[in-house]
């Protein structure tokens, strides 16, 4: 059997942005969640569709996938109270409490690979310990993946 050497790599600057629209615009203004320690994708599966009918090959059931449903999604986080960005999930999560949610692009970077996707900040939730780092979690609603991804990242160091 032939050896392969692992190509597993240490897990660090994954990023979080969070894009906003101002009123009008098309063009999504992006600001850097900072304290995120695991950074995992949202998890979206389709629904199965049951397309089972008389037919159907070996007495099986039959699926298709449908439609995809609309992913609760939440991270924890170290709480920098007083970065823009704890502000502004902070203020996002107060709309959504107020009735009146305001639709972002959450765009995620793990491991190079970026994705974008449309939501709202559900909730966002400050904890305190006594010692230890003061942690927060955000909840989101995760509705659909942005493809082709809506913002151009220049390449580090270029």
């Amino acid at each position: 059997m032939p050896e392969r050497r692992s190509e597993a790599d240490v897990s660090w600057d994954d990023q979080l942005w969070i894009g906003r629209f101002a009123a009008g615009s098309t063009t999504a203004t992006f600001t850097q969640i900072f304290g995120v320690e695991t950074l995992p994708m949202p998890e979206r599966a389709p629904e199965d569709q049951d397309v089972t009918h008389q037919q159907s090959p070996g007495r099986s059931r039959e699926t298709k996938p449908g439609l995809m449903a609309a992913a609760d999604y939440s991270i924890d986080k170290q709480l920098w109270a007083a970065d823009e960005g704890d502000t502004m999930l902070d203020e996002l999560a107060g709309l959504t409490e107020a009735g009146t949610e305001e639709h972002i692009l959450v765009e995620m970077v793990v491991a190079g690979l970026r994705r974008t996707y449309r939501g709202y900040v559900n909730a966002f939730t400050p904890t305190g310990a006594v010692g230890e780092k003061r942690m927060s979690t955000v909840a989101f609603k995760i509705f659909n993946r942005v493809t082709p991804n809506p913002r151009v990242v220049p390449p580090v160091g270029g």
